[in-house]
């Protein structure tokens, strides 16, 4: 093997070790923001809001096994485990961009229906069920009332507070729709840019393995 070609291999070897943490970093931010958000789909049945999460915990899962599947591909300098991982990963990166599109067109959406959802559940909060969402929302998001504490109209509960012991404690001043909203944008932004700068590096895993190929069926056809 000419020096171009070994250099090639070795550096797709290295972009699959960098895709293989990318897999496992997918996994860890799905499994986080799965923990995060998974009480927040009580809001609103309209929208699957934690289908993004579960989509990267199988994302980093498969990009963890096509990259492995390339770093044997290369050490063994096979052509047809190359161009079969150069497959997978061209099919991968196409499914990211779309589903990074898809985040950034539908985050809006999401966010005014997840706002639209706790308004209702605000003004139904004497239900023990939607009581102890509520109180889940504003200790994680640390908001208080619909717009603020006032919302609360004097029965402001502990999970409202910042320090001392409801009622007579100093609330959060942020409202949780507000905050909710936000939320959901800054998760939306940060899954689809993880999921685009992913696909980036997988892109110049691609090139490398098209090169790769290309390489080892040229040489094949030198010696045969």
């Amino acid at each position: 093997m000419n020096c171009g070609l070994s250099t090639i291999k070795y550096l797709l070897f290295v972009f699959n070790l960098l895709c293989s943490l990318c897999g496992i970093a997918l996994v860890v931010i799905g499994g986080v923001s799965l923990a995060k958000i998974s009480d927040l789909q009580k809001i609103s049945e309209d929208h699957n809001i934690v289908a993004p999460s579960i989509f990267f915990i199988i994302l980093g899962s498969v990009v963890f096994v096509i990259a492995f599947f390339g770093c044997c591909g290369a050490i063994r300098e096979s052509y047809c485990m190359t161009q079969t991982y150069g497959f997978f990963l061209l099919i991968l990166i196409i499914g990211q961009i779309v589903i990074a599109a898809l985040v950034f067109i539908y985050v809006g959406d999401v966010r005014e229906a997840f706002k639209t959802g706790f308004t209702k559940i605000f003004a139904e909060r004497d239900r023990q069920t939607n009581a102890e969402l509520i109180d889940t929302i504003q200790s994680n998001l640390q908001c208080c009332g619909k717009t603020s504490a006032l919302d609360w109209l004097g029965n402001t509960p502990q999970s409202c507070c910042q320090s001392g012991t409801a009622p007579l404690c100093v609330p959060w001043l942020q409202g949780c729709t507000s905050a909710l909203g936000e939320f959901i944008d800054t998760t939306g932004v940060v899954l689809g840019w993880v999921s685009l700068g992913v696909a980036v590096v997988e892109l110049v895993g691609l090139i490398s393995a098209c090169c790769l190929a290309n390489g080892i069926r040229n040489r094949d056809r030198r010696y045969a």
